[in-house]
């Protein structure tokens, strides 16, 4: 006596899990490959961003130090106070300046991981509909 075969429509419980699961690696490894690619990508532009942003600090530093030193020595004999009130303030409107780029570069910035977050929520609602599906 033999076992009867299975409808040709089902193909029973194992394959369909392992079909399942392969789908669930495969997406979750396309997931981490993505979150990996963005994190090297993040982690290179704010390394790049940071030596750029002390190597100008740096040479506006020394670039204002000379001036104010022109500036003070140049009115030393007739406006000393003066002048070096005026490099003071100059000094204080580049640093403010500055200050004000960086904040708008880092508030422009894409949001770290944002493709990766897409795909994770674009994923979820795709399985959410695939369950209400199966309910219906």
């Amino acid at each position: 006596m033999s076992l009867p075969e299975a409808p040709a429509g089902r193909q029973g419980l194992r394959p369909a899990i392992t079909r399942v699961a392969r789908a669930l690696v495969g997406m979750l490894s396309t997931r981490a490959e993505l979150a990996s690619v963005e994190f090297v990508e993040e982690r290179e532009r704010l390394t790049k961003r940071l030596a750029l942003v002390a190597g100008g600090g740096l040479l506006l530093a020394f670039g204002a130090l000379f001036v104010g030193a022109f500036v003070i020595v140049l009115f030393w004999d007739t406006h000393r106070l003066w002048a070096i009130a005026a490099v003071a303030l100059a000094h204080l409107a580049a640093g403010a300046f500055l200050l004000a780029k960086a904040k708008a570069i880092g508030r422009d910035a894409p949001s770290p991981f944002a493709a990766t977050i897409d795909e994770l929520k674009k994923d979820k609602e795709l399985l959410e509909r695939a369950l209400d599906d199966r309910e219906d």
